[in-house]
């Protein structure tokens, strides 16, 4: 009986390891992946939530930001023409081309070029609707 109950802890103790490694690795690609050094603490578990609470965090700045850039794009287009507003109604003279310059977490970066067009920002309608 005794040696049943030491193979069982032993099988519990190296489950309970096997899963902190686990923590610990998806914690660091993590941590790698968004550029940012998050110490351990003695609780793995723990880590991997501070890490994925990070990641929250990150999406929302991130979309904090795009929404900025997007009102200040706007209010350029408006300011150039681009965009006119008559009788409430919005009316584009043009396709709106969009650069983002991306910065990646390990400083180099890459530029996004997006074209959208009124139908895209829903200020017209499709010839199919």
């Amino acid at each position: 009986m005794t040696q049943i109950s030491n193979d069982m802890f032993s099988y519990k103790d190296e489950s309970a390891r096997a899963a902190s490694a686990t923590y610990r690795k998806v914690k660091a690609a993590i941590t790698e992946t968004l550029g940012i050094d998050l110490p351990n603490t003695k609780y793995p578990n723990e880590d991997f939530q501070n890490a994925v609470d990070l990641i929250d965090e990150k999406i929302l700045n991130a979309y904090k930001q795009g929404l900025k850039r997007g009102f200040r794009q706007v209010i350029a287009w408006i300011a150039d023409g681009t965009i006119i507003c008559k009788n409430g109604e919005f009316k584009v003279n043009a396709d709106l081309k969009l650069e983002i310059k991306r910065v990646k977490p390990d400083g180099t970066y890459q530029i996004l070029k997006y074209k959208l067009t009124p139908v895209d920002l829903g200020l017209e309608k499709r010839e199919s609707d």
